[in-house]
Formats: structure tokens, sequence, C-alpha cells
């Protein structure tokens, strides 16, 4: 199977006490932006990731994502992604957030294929060139 356009990932998700934006310095007892960027990365990761060649991986490259409602501890949040386009390395998806209320979230999310050698290679220079004391 090919990577291209229409491939889509569902996948649902707790919002436990970790996910709380109160618990990274916000004042909202309810779902976290950021964490669900996370859990929108994973589901379009889900989607075409296993597609990709053993050399290869993704990464986030762009987020235009609108966190519309909150959603409160302990319930689930549920997202959906399509893959909406494939230009060389780049690949963006459509996605929507949900909750027992209904509409969380939505937006687009693109992620670049990269070679997961380079990546760290990358990673390791960057991280020798300005140390960081533990």
């Amino acid at each position: 199977m090919t990577i291209q356009p229409g491939l889509r990932a569902r996948a649902t998700h707790r919002v436990d006490t970790i996910s709380l934006a109160d618990q990274w310095g916000g004042e909202a007892h309810a779902l976290a932006s950021p964490i669900m960027i996370i859990f929108i990365e994973q589901t379009c990761m889900q989607a075409t990731d296993h597609l990709l060649g053993s050399d290869l991986m993704t990464v986030g490259y762009n987020f235009e994502i609108k966190h519309l409602a909150p959603t409160p501890p302990d319930w689930e949040v549920t997202v959906d992604a399509e893959l909406i386009a494939v230009e060389g390395r780049m690949m963006t998806y459509k996605v929507s957030v949900h909750d027992a209320a209904g509409v969380v979230g939505e937006g687009i999310h693109t992620r670049c294929a990269v070679g997961r050698d380079g990546f760290h290679e990358r990673l390791a220079e960057r991280r020798d060139r300005a140390p960081v004391a533990p």
C-alpha cells in the first residue's frame, strides 16, 4: 500500500490528570491544548507511519489547530485524522477531536517524513554544539 490521500485513523484517549491544563501551569481543570495536539499527532502517525520504510519516521512540521471547547477530566476524546495531501516528504491531515458533548477541536496538521539515522545524527550534533548541564 502506498501513502496517498484518503488514509484515515481514529483513536480514543482518556483525559487523565496529567492531561489537564492546570497540571501544566494553566488555570483550566480541562484537557490542555498541548495534550490535545499530542493526541492529534499520535493519530496522524497511526494513519500513515506503518507504511513508511523502516529507515523513515515522521515529525510534526505544522499545526493549524483550533481548541474549541473544554473537555472535563475522566472523559474520553476521539481523534479522527484523514490524510488529505502528500507533497514529497510532507503529509497533510485534516483532523477533528470530539467528546461526548460534541466538537472539541479541529484543524490541519502536517508531518514530514525524515530518515531516522539522519534525524538522530542532527539531534546529536545540536546537543554537542550547545550542551546543557544536567
